[in-house]
């Protein structure tokens, strides 16, 4: 996401059910004990815009790619949708080509008592249709708005901790993901949303170089954050840059990857692992989409396997 309109297109879940305090927990962290084996093979998804932001630049669309993604080591796909309908669409479409739906993103409005009710019930609905399809976590970004008020964050929280409590029931996990709208005014959006709902209930996405780009390129930031949230780190989106210009690949470049990984592998249970590179204004083409996603993963396999 590149710009404002990119991140407002990219933005444009509930019966109860009996669920253990053990299996609230399990949902919180991510990912269960069994999905670390399998030959310690570290379990990497790609991010639905990330497919279609690459795959484009070669004017080919992801969805009729799905086999070649998977060939070039992605085990899964995060979509994102607006509806449960959308989700059961594209999620039939990913399992028949051997891919996960691990994590689904979503947007949603949850800061206008005009809105926040029906919303709160579309997001209930993407979630039992996501755990049916085997997911674990709904990525969640807030419907931006630049300067939101006490009153609106207050109750943006209110309700973000009430649909994290209503998807745990089924084993679902909220986690937040931001951009730079809510890092603005201090960071307060984003401190807010988490300092102001149960850990329990809402997670967080570490958003690695949103963290760093949004607070002005700084890696101390980004550490900060980690240092300051860890304990709610269910899963981590990874995007690269070069002297600040998103590279074509994820590896080395402005953000120290190992010292990343190395926090990371500190959580007590790892976290999923979602690619989310992308293309902006001057960033170099010089590989095909496959060679793209093949040289990432290999990459991050390589870095952040624990």
């Amino acid at each position: 996401m590149t710009n404002t309109n990119t991140i407002t297109h990219r933005r444009s879940f509930l019966k109860a059910a009996t669920f253990t305090a053990a299996g609230i927990l399990a949902a919180q962290n991510g990912l269960k004990a069994e999905d670390k084996a399998d030959s310690n093979r570290l379990h990497i998804a790609v991010n639905q815009y990330t497919a279609n932001n690459i795959y484009r630049r070669d004017n080919q669309n992801f969805l009729d790619r799905l086999d070649e993604l998977k060939s070039a080591g992605a085990d899964g796909l995060e979509p994102t949708v607006g509806t449960a309908a959308e989700l059961e669409n594209i999620g039939k479409k990913l399992k028949d080509h051997g891919l996960a739906v691990r994590s689904v993103y979503v947007g949603g409005n949850l800061h206008d008592a005009n809105a926040a009710e029906k919303e709160i019930a579309r997001l209930q609905a993407v979630g039992e249709k996501a755990k049916e399809l085997g997911s674990r976590i709904i990525v969640y970004n807030a419907a931006p708005k630049h300067g939101k008020t006490d009153a609106e964050l207050t109750f943006q929280s209110q309700n973000a901790d009430k649909l994290g409590a209503a998807l745990a029931q089924i084993g679902i996990t909220l986690a937040l993901h931001y951009h730079t709208t809510e890092l603005e005014f201090g960071g307060r959006e984003f401190h807010h949303l988490l300092c102001g709902t149960a850990p329990k209930y809402f997670s967080l996405c570490l958003e690695q170089h949103w963290s760093y780009r949004a607070c002005g390129n700084s890696q101390l930031a980004l550490f900060d954050h980690l240092a300051l949230y860890a304990d709610r780190v269910s899963m981590v989106h990874l995007r690269q840059s070069v002297k600040n210009v998103w590279s074509e690949t994820f590896g080395d470049g402005d953000i120290d990857n190992e010292k990343l990984a190395a926090g990371l592998k500190k959580l007590k249970t790892p976290p999923h692992f979602v690619l989310e590179q992308a293309a902006e204004k001057g960033t170099p083409k010089t590989l095909p989409a496959k060679e793209v996603f093949r040289s990432s993963l290999e990459y991050i396999r390589r870095v952040f396997t624990v």
